[in-house]
């Protein structure tokens, strides 16, 4: 990616766009890059994530905060288009805490509808659960976490979509806090191995009766949503491979991986670190997380200013 693409001016969003996401929890497809660049920016990334001299953990099966080691990722979080977007929902104060690479093979099923805002991680060895995000004194309902999904290859319905319920965030159909029985082989309502209809307060209600928003997404194309409003995916039924990445963002007044030093799950484990959070933007008042202004690799994260939307 060029750095006249990094700066590049852009703009938030409109009142009746708010307005929208207030209502439904998501928002988009905005524009991000070009439909011939987003496979450019994505094979440089996965150059980086090769040629990466200081990569984040050793995992094979988690593709966790490849953001802090590749310098594509690293721009992109801190892209002008998606960080103004934010700050129409959040204010001027965003970091980014986490990323997570979503890929689906031609002939993969689809993710299981899942609600989520704490991203609770459950400790077997000790049967608690910790939450990753935790939501302290000085957070208000601007602070909640909002995740961009943007799509480096085709993203519609036959290639496995993102699928929305509008309106689920504003309460709670799931439990995120209870254990989840992990099975490789289960099929049922997946969740890359986990059966998150476990986790229904009502063992009775049925997302798929209520209305559904495909959110289909060209290359180069974003969507922003909470995690508490209900989500799952298509399955791929195309002959070629979806790429997404998802980039998630929190005010730093939120205290991340307060008491978690090890994530366990899909199958795989990583020590966490290596982590640190990510300023797109303004500052950090509250000192409560590790703050990294370069990547692992020495990188500088660019930064960018409010444009006074």
């Amino acid at each position: 990616m060029t750095e006249s693409v990094v700066q590049k001016v852009t703009q938030g969003l409109t009142a009746e766009q708010v307005q929208f996401f207030t209502e439904n929890g998501f928002i988009g497809p905005f524009d991000l890059y070009s439909e011939e660049e987003a496979p450019l920016v994505w094979s440089q990334a996965m150059i980086d994530m090769v040629t990466s001299e200081n990569k984040p953990h050793d995992s094979t099966v988690i593709n966790y905060d490849r953001h802090l080691d590749c310098e594509a990722l690293s721009r992109h979080i801190a892209h002008p288009t998606i960080v103004h977007k934010l700050q129409s929902l959040m204010g001027d104060d965003i970091m980014c805490w986490k990323t997570n690479i979503f890929e689906k093979e031609p002939g993969d099923s689809g993710t299981g509808w899942h609600q989520v805002e704490a991203f609770t991680v459950y400790n077997e060895a000790e049967t608690v659960s910790y939450p990753s995000l935790r939501y302290t004194e000085e957070s208000t309902a601007a602070t909640q976490e909002l995740t961009v999904w943007a799509a480096f290859s085709e993203a519609d319905k036959e290639h496995g979509c993102l699928r929305f319920l509008p309106g689920s965030h504003k309460q709670w159909y799931y439990d995120e806090s209870k254990p989840m029985t992990y099975n490789v082989e289960s099929k049922a309502h997946d969740f890359f191995g986990y059966d998150y209809s476990e986790l229904k307060l009502d063992k009775d209600w049925d997302p798929d009766s209520h209305e559904i928003v495909d959110m289909e997404l060209k290359p180069g194309q974003f969507v922003i949503f909470l995690a508490k409003c209900v989500h799952g995916s298509h399955p791929n039924t195309s002959a070629t491979r979806r790429v997404g990445l998802a980039s998630r963002y929190v005010s730093p007044s939120v205290r991340v991986y307060e008491h978690i030093d090890r994530l366990s799950g899909f199958g795989d484990s990583i020590d966490l670190d290596y982590h640190g959070c990510v300023l797109v933007s303004g500052e950090d008042k509250y000192g409560h997380n590790r703050m990294y202004q370069e990547n692992l690799n020495g990188f500088p994260f660019p930064k960018v200013e409010s444009d006074g939307h």
